[in-house]
């Protein structure tokens, strides 16, 4: 899993459509997450101390919880991650919690680099992006012990710094306000709108799959073709112009109705678009200027360190100052004293 980023491309998630995919047994997981929600435990409840009614463990002390095949049936053995845990000790570098103007929160979490790799841990919590299916969540608690802090998507992963992104909390509360959409019903075209309700009549399952995936491709599309017209397809750091190499990047990467504007965005070639969701470069934004983590030092990208990006001729196109100041903020947070002066 190396050289790429992965996003979640099921345009409306809800508990509902993935109780449908997990094993039989598997719901009662994350229903014990949904309700605990927020609760502190004093240690983690793995398997030789609490259970679901249904018999499986809540969590496992390798960080990523996916039941064998020998204690649940996955449909078309494809397995899942249920629940992920974060731990006290340095050896993966969990980033901190960020909450969102919206009521919900972002949590970075490191892939599984242990020796045990036949478990197909990190395989099975890609399964989770790909398919929409939310994971329980545990972090240590400040007080000690830990807290529950729910359910959430597993909306992006970045193989540069080798993180996912969990987006949460899953509940009816999130769910109702469509924090978890790709984009409001409202901000589809009349033709998207049409398309999804005519499949949603027919009640085929793979051909609303197939039809929704359609949809995102073609908002996706268009939100690159709005980005390479506003940058002039041009990388806003490189100034490489060659649009094959050239990627829409979201500024703040998490789902929503507004997730999809354009001064969430800004044109990169694709491997400033990496270092970028990795924090390992970011913009200041009282002077717009290349910012670079100590961990590219000894590299040629040291040659934008304190570049001045390219903006958008048209201002009302340019990058949300508020938006580069929250990736910025994290950018400092995950890189302390690495940072380039």
């Amino acid at each position: 899993m190396s050289g790429f980023i992965r996003e979640c491309e099921v345009m409306n998630l809800s508990l509902e459509r993935a109780f449908r995919l997990i094993p039989e047994k598997a719901p009662s997981v994350l229903e014990w997450y949904r309700d605990n929600e927020g609760q502190h435990c004093s240690a983690l409840p793995l398997a030789s101390k609490t259970r679901t009614k249904d018999g499986l463990p809540l969590c496992r002390q390798s960080g990523i919880y996916a039941p064998s095949s020998s204690s649940v049936r996955y449909k078309k053995g494809r397995k899942y991650a249920l629940a992920v845990h974060s731990s006290r000790r340095d050896r993966y570098a969990d980033k901190q919690l960020i909450h969102l103007g919206d009521g919900t929160w972002i949590f970075e979490y490191a892939r599984y680099d242990g020796p045990d790799t036949k478990q197909g841990y990190n395989e099975a919590l890609m399964n989770c992006l790909e398919d929409g299916v939310p994971v329980g969540v545990i972090v240590p608690s400040k007080a000690g012990g830990y807290t529950i802090l729910g359910l959430a998507y597993v909306e992006h992963y970045n193989s540069v710094s080798g993180m996912f992104t969990l987006h949460g909390p899953v509940n009816p509360r999130t769910e109702s306000q469509g924090c978890f959409c790709f984009r409001g019903a409202d901000s589809l075209t009349k033709v998207e709108q049409k398309k999804i309700a005519q499949v949603e009549i027919s009640n085929d399952d793979m051909r609303r799959i197939v039809t929704i995936a359609q949809v995102r491709r073609e908002q996706q599309d268009r939100f690159r073709k709005k980005l390479l017209s506003a940058y002039g397809e041009s990388c806003a750091i490189t100034e490489t112009k060659v649009p094959e190499v050239l990627q829409a990047a979201h500024i703040k990467p998490y789902r929503g109705k507004h997730s999809q504007i354009v001064n969430n965005g800004i044109l990169l070639r694709a491997d400033m678009h990496l270092l970028f969701d990795a924090h390992l470069i970011s913009i200041n934004p009282d002077n717009m200027k290349v910012q670079l983590s100590g961990r590219l030092a000894g590299s040629n990208y040291r040659d934008y360190l304190g570049r001045s990006i390219s903006l958008p001729l048209n201002s009302d196109e340019a990058p949300s100052i508020e938006l580069i100041g929250n990736h910025y903020e994290q950018f400092l947070i995950e890189n302390r004293e690495l940072v380039l002066a």
